[in-house]
């Protein structure tokens, strides 16, 4: 597949991951936090409060599983653009709406989460030693 501009680097935080500075743009405005970058999780989401405060219109709903969490749990599907910074595009994704999911990484403002939907599109290098990281985008 062919990627896109400058892959964005950034450090792993201890305990959470990569984390990305972004933007979930919504029809009540703009939330701008961290990202989380979740090569754990296979949907990507945004924090249910982010969601209704910007007005994400919602098409459905989504199955889906929390580690420990009831296998079968469902959440509404929230329609958004996220922008991952410094990148400039916008991506228009489908996030399951999650309660609390800004609580879940304490001390930092988190905004949305990048599951496997998204992230099977783009290359992630990672240096353990080092602690940091590149995500390299697609091109469009």
């Amino acid at each position: 597949m062919k990627r896109g501009r400058a892959p964005i680097a950034g450090l792993l935080y201890p305990a959470y991951g990569p984390l990305v500075r972004g933007r979930v743009v919504g029809e009540g405005g703009v939330a701008e936090g961290l990202v989380l970058v979740d090569t754990g999780a296979s949907m990507s989401a945004v924090d249910r409060d982010i969601a209704r405060t910007l007005r994400l219109p919602t098409h459905g709903a989504a199955r889906w599983q929390p580690i420990g969490g009831d296998p079968h749990e469902v959440a509404a599907l929230r329609r958004a653009r996220l922008e991952l910074l410094p990148d400039p595009r916008h991506w228009e994704l489908d996030l399951i709406e999650v309660a609390d999911l800004s609580s879940r990484v304490s001390g930092y403002v988190l905004v949305a989460l990048l599951g496997w939907d998204f992230l099977d599109q783009c290359t992630i290098t990672i240096d353990g030693p080092s602690r940091t990281f590149r995500l390299e985008l697609p091109r469009s």
